[in-house]
């Protein structure tokens, strides 16, 4: 019979051990902030390193617009969109502005503060162009908002602009 005490009291002190284990790597796991991981060069994405891309710009073909006139003069939306589009941005959506929006030339609508893709939008369309942040959205992508004096695009506006930070992704 003591061998069978020993053999029970070995067992009992095993699972002690590993619960204690368990216990203190859950409390480690679920007090770790998250995303964190153990390496020291944690890009942010959860693929291998060799399957990961790291983006330095942002590309016209990258940057869907959609474009919303706020002149008097009919189909002005529709034109800039076929002018960004031939200049290499994607096309979004096109319409009438809403009441309320003047603009005499053009204007860069983005709900995101410091957009780059907003900015590489408003360098296309003459370099007086602002980026106005908007708490709603009017469609797709980077909104432009044109007036009747608007002209057309810069031919010397840059297609590419560089990221405040390299982002990294998957693929």
């Amino acid at each position: 019979m003591t061998g069978r005490k020993l053999a029970t009291g070995a067992t009992l002190v095993g699972l002690v051990v590993v619960v204690c284990v368990m216990a203190v790597w859950g409390y480690h796991a679920a007090t770790a902030p998250i995303g964190s991981t153990s390496s020291s060069t944690h890009t942010g994405s959860t693929c291998a390193p060799e399957n990961q891309t790291v983006k330095k710009f942002v590309r016209r073909s990258d940057v869907t617009v959609s474009v919303y006139n706020a002149g008097d003069r009919a189909g002005r939306a529709q034109e800039t969109l076929s002018l960004l589009e031939r200049a290499g941005f994607k096309a979004g959506a096109v319409g009438n502005a809403p009441d309320g929006i003047k603009v005499a030339r053009a204007a860069v609508y983005s709900t995101k503060s410091d957009d780059p893709a907003a900015e590489l939008v408003a360098k296309a369309l003459g370099r007086r162009t602002q980026v106005v942040h908007a708490d709603e959205s009017l469609g797709p992508g980077v909104e432009v908002v044109i007036g009747d004096r608007f002209k057309g695009l810069d031919p010397a506006a840059p297609t590419k602009i560089q990221l405040p930070k390299p982002e990294t992704s998957c693929g």
